[in-house]
């Protein structure tokens, strides 16, 4: 019997309301730049749009299903209390639009880790009220990182939901910004891997998943580099561990990331770097993503469609593991 095509879900697709839009302007004084978030441009009808509009875009380039979240920063910006309201209106509003068309979105809750035990509170809300599918954070949070365990009640939350946490980049935080911002052309495409990928690092070294073995969590960009050098990573952690003569981890680095993260393709659709991540990870470790509108959807499909793969592979990246690591029905 020949196999059905896949269905192409996306699982990092952006939206914003307007209510987070005016409060980034607010705080940021009116003036647009990368650290106040997306308060001006291009991209800000496409943001707005979780309805028909969204769904057009969708049909004629091929996407069956986006997995939306609020665009970075977030609400990660903003006082506790503000945060928290702004995460509660984002957060109904996801839900509203993926109820108004559940084969077309799902959604990952926003809450805010400034209030650690009142996001863990406000993502139960989202999952077990809202049906939202995860939660996702733009990497620091006033330059701290979920390495802490000052966040870990929001960790716990995640782990005893049994829903993934997107691990999404923003700007990076205090120093490495300063150094990138010399370095004209390369925030993006560079600093913003460096600083979402040292945050993975940085909760496997902490001991996170010894702590939450269960914890899921997804990195967009194939894994923010990360893949790319698990072999060297892995190679030099004992060394640099028996020189400092700090006790290692039960496992090694790579042993965690390839038991506790799946990566996905956004910002990545290109043939090489994706057939290494299959090789290092495993097509079920990988999602397609075209971080819409952000990249250029139609285009972004059409590079993905291009790359050879077999159809097991394309089924598996297309729609298989998104269905797994996000619980959507087929």
């Amino acid at each position: 019997m020949a196999q059905l095509a896949a269905k192409l879900i996306s699982v990092e697709e952006g939206f914003i309301i307007p209510e987070v839009v005016d409060e980034l302007a607010r705080i940021a004084g009116g003036v647009p730049s990368m650290k106040s978030g997306p308060i001006a441009g291009p991209f800000m009808p496409r943001l707005l749009d979780i309805g028909a509009g969204r769904i057009a875009e969708m049909d004629a380039d091929g996407v069956a299903v986006q997995i939306l979240s609020l665009s970075a920063p977030g609400v990660q910006k903003f006082a506790p209390d503000v945060a928290l309201s702004l995460a509660r209106l984002a957060n109904d509003r996801l839900s509203e639009a993926a109820k108004a068309h559940p084969d077309r979105f799902a959604g990952l809750a926003v809450a805010p880790p400034q209030a650690p035990v009142e996001a863990a509170k406000e993502l139960e809300r989202a999952v077990s009220r809202l049906g939202l599918k995860g939660l996702i954070i733009n990497s620091h949070t006033g330059d701290e990182y979920l390495d802490d365990p000052k966040f870990w009640p929001l960790l716990e939350a995640v782990e005893a939901l049994d829903v993934p946490l997107y691990i999404h980049p923003r700007e990076p935080g205090a120093g490495l910004w300063d150094g990138l911002m010399a370095m004209t052309g390369f925030t993006v495409g560079w600093g913003y891997a460096v600083e979402t990928g040292t945050h993975a690092l940085r909760m496997i070294a902490a001991g996170v998943f010894e702590r939450f073995p269960k914890l899921q969590v997804v990195l967009g960009h194939l894994g923010e580099g990360i893949p790319f050098m698990l072999q060297r990573i892995d190679n030099r952690y004992p060394f640099e561990i028996g020189v400092t003569g700090k006790a290692p981890l039960p496992k090694t680095p790579g042993e965690y990331f390839r038991g506790n993260f799946t990566v996905s393709t956004s910002g990545m659709n290109f043939a090489a770097p994706l057939r290494a991540a299959i090789d290092i990870l495993g097509a079920d470790r990988i999602m397609f993503a075209a971080d819409h509108p952000m990249e250029n959807q139609k285009a972004v499909v059409a590079d993905y469609m291009a790359i050879p793969l077999t159809d097991a592979e394309r089924r598996q990246i297309s729609e298989l593991t998104a269905r797994r690591v996000f619980k959507i029905a087929a």
